[in-house]
């Protein structure tokens, strides 16, 4: 039977096993403190239900294991920096932004990116933590270490959120679900629609945008990618390198979970 070690055992975690478990593939999520001898990660392929993890014993042990896929890749998806960099050098479309390195550059950056500055934390922050929405008046609330930590975006006008689930495969061929419209409640995701009737053009654009991201890394597995929409069509927000929250109507609404 295929083993798949999990690092991390919050609920994509338990969502893989049970995923698994039809295919007969034994899925082993792992706490990030557990005992490397009591993980079968010797026999296993390796992936991970989250971006970024702090240092154990454990994650030391996998961090250098040849089977852990994408092990690479996972660093740069979790800094926006690199991430950013990355939309950049791929010359695919995203919000306007910077790195926020001091206090100094508050004037350049409301003159390069509007009145409204969306400001993340390089690592870290979801579900609208670690992030601030200041115009010029505001700049006082943002905590001193977040210079140096932090990227400042555009604040986008935009009608909508949609995110692409997709998967490639060790040979290059790659897969998509249709685009669900994401609804959020306090910067947490609360809903995901799947629609029937696709935005021929979105979904086109989507996956165009989404293919070259996971070619250039040399990803195997799925991905997600959040978008903006706007008139001038998806600008990319950022990337989950994993199963995914707008994915989880697939379970039950799919033919394949």
């Amino acid at each position: 039977m295929k083993q798949v070690c999990v690092l991390g055992n919050g609920q994509l975690g338990r969502m893989l096993r049970q995923a698994g478990e039809p295919l007969g593939i034994a899925v082993w999520p792992v706490g990030l403190d557990a005992e490397p001898e009591a993980v079968p990660f010797q026999q296993s392929v390796i992936t991970a239900e989250i971006e970024r993890w702090p240092e154990t014993a454990l994650t030391r042990e996998l961090a250098r294991h040849p089977a852990f896929v994408n092990r690479d890749v996972f660093p740069i998806i979790a800094d926006r920096l690199t991430q950013k960099q990355l939309f950049d050098k791929l010359e695919l479309p995203t919000a306007p932004w910077q790195l926020l390195a001091s206090e100094a550059e508050w004037p350049e950056v409301f003159d390069k990116l509007g009145d409204l500055a969306i400001v993340k934390r390089r690592t870290g922050g979801y579900d609208g933590r670690g992030q601030w929405r200041l115009r010029a008046g505001d700049t006082a609330q943002l905590p001193q270490a977040c210079y140096g930590d932090c990227i400042v975006e555009q604040g986008i006008n935009f009608s909508g959120e949609v995110s692409l689930v997709g998967a490639r495969g060790h040979n290059g061929e790659t897969v998509f679900y249709p685009l669900t419209h994401n609804l959020h409640q306090d910067g947490i995701l609360r809903t995901s629609v799947a629609f029937t009737h696709i935005h021929i053009e979105q979904q086109q654009q989507a996956e165009q945008m989404l293919s070259a991201i996971m070619h250039e890394l040399g990803y195997v597995g799925v991905m997600a990618m959040e978008c903006f929409v706007t008139p001038g069509g998806l600008l990319i927000n950022e990337l989950a390198p994993r199963v995914h929250n707008s994915g989880h109507w697939t379970q039950n609404g799919a033919s394949i979970s």
